[in-house]
């Protein structure tokens, strides 16, 4: 019996090649093992833990809330107070009062009648509320309008002149009088408040004051102050001969009015006389003579 040993070789080479092809793609294609479970299991995410919210420390730096402003009555007294009525020189040192009366009420004197300051200084009263700064709240046909700033006097200051706030040229003038003192809601008052009122200024820091203290500088009179009203008196609304009383409120930011206070400026019919300086006599000197 002959065999064909070529064909055997062949067909055993073509087995095996076959068997080779069958373990590679055996090989590749691998399934999920139960020994290795996260193969399969999805991805686990860390879960976030909930902080425990810290209070704020506790400190006193914090401001105390301010109790509510009192409201009062109609004509009820818990406005401003004044802290400082009176007059200093043109330069702002303080001149004191000739004289002060058992209720009160100073006399300052001046000899002209003009070329001084009147000052005013206040802080808040009971109300609690800030000072008013309104000088002049002025209408024609409505009394009810009224400065913050109200001061008056019984005797009229230069030509007493009825326009209101005339005091810029060319139509400068006085203030008329208000005797006895009122602070009602008439035209006639309301328009004489503005009228001397308008010719004061503001200052709301004692360092930017109208006024000196003791070392000679700007400062409040009074150091309890929170605003300071101030005019210098000049010629054309100068106060008359004799003694004139001021009589001076303040409102408040709520329109509460505070306690009138009263200074009184005496101007002498007579001026006093001033004696003469006797000059010093010169002192003449002889030179040397040359030899």
């Amino acid at each position: 019996m002959r065999f064909n040993v070529a064909g055997t070789a062949a067909l055993a080479a073509g087995l095996g090649v076959l068997s080779l092809l069958s373990a590679c793609s055996t090989s590749t294609v691998k399934k999920p093992s139960s020994e290795n479970p996260s193969a399969t299991r999805p991805r686990e995410l860390p879960t976030p833990t909930a902080m425990p919210t810290v209070p704020p420390p506790v400190s006193n730096e914090f401001p105390t809330p301010k109790p509510p402003p009192k409201v009062g009555k109609p004509g009820e007294q818990i406005g401003p107070e004044i802290t400082f009525l009176g007059i200093t020189r043109a330069d702002g040192k303080p001149i004191e009062p000739s004289s002060v009366a058992s209720n009160g009420v100073a006399t300052f004197t001046n000899f002209v009648g003009s070329g001084f300051q009147l000052v005013i200084e206040a802080k808040p009263g009971i109300s609690g509320v800030d000072v008013g700064r309104r000088v002049y709240a002025y209408s024609q046909d409505n009394p009810n309008m009224q400065p913050d700033l109200q001061i008056e006097v019984d005797k009229p200051l230069g030509d007493g002149s009825v326009a209101v706030c005339d005091r810029m040229r060319p139509n400068i003038g006085g203030v008329p009088a208000i005797n006895p003192p009122s602070f009602s809601t008439s035209q006639k008052v309301s328009n004489t408040l503005n009228d001397l009122g308008c010719r004061f200024e503001v200052f709301l820091e004692s360092d930017s004051a109208c006024t000196l203290g003791k070392s000679e500088d700007w400062q409040f009179r009074d150091p309890q102050t929170k605003i300071q009203f101030c005019m210098t008196v000049a010629k054309a609304w100068n106060f008359p001969v004799g003694d004139t009383l001021v009589s001076v409120r303040l409102l408040d930011t709520a329109g509460n009015p505070g306690p009138v206070k009263q200074i009184r400026i005496d101007r002498p019919e007579v001026a006093p006389t001033q004696r003469p300086r006797p000059r010093p006599t010169p002192t003449v000197k002889t030179l040397p003579l040359r030899e």
